[in-house]
């Protein structure tokens, strides 16, 4: 049995530490790496050209559209060479999604 790797997140959590700034006013060292991998996340993700898409194997896009976190979601689909949308279908039970590919006219 093998396991899939979970895809990391674009963007940084919120750190859990409540106080943004210590007594002396200084921002404290975890909202501070906060920050810097934030600016560094949306520097990557977003450029002068457009939104980067985040591209996915088709067999991961297939997982992905299995799941309801995933609804509205534009992914480039590295094995086809597509830009495809996860879209709801049925709000069932179960919750239903497909997968469209955006054709250019």
């Amino acid at each position: 049995m093998s396991q899939t790797r979970k895809q990391q997140a674009i963007f940084p959590d919120l750190p859990r530490d409540k106080q943004v700034v210590d007594r002396n006013g200084e921002i404290t060292p975890a909202w501070d790496l906060f920050f810097q991998q934030l600016v560094m996340a949306l520097q990557t993700n977003f450029k002068p050209e457009g939104i980067v898409v985040p591209p996915q194997s088709a067999t991961n896009l297939a997982d992905l559209g299995n799941t309801s976190g995933s609804i509205g979601n534009i992914i480039y689909d590295s094995t086809n060479n597509a830009f495809k949308g996860i879209i709801l279908v049925s709000i069932g039970p179960p919750i239903v999604t497909a997968t469209k590919t955006f054709t250019i006219t």
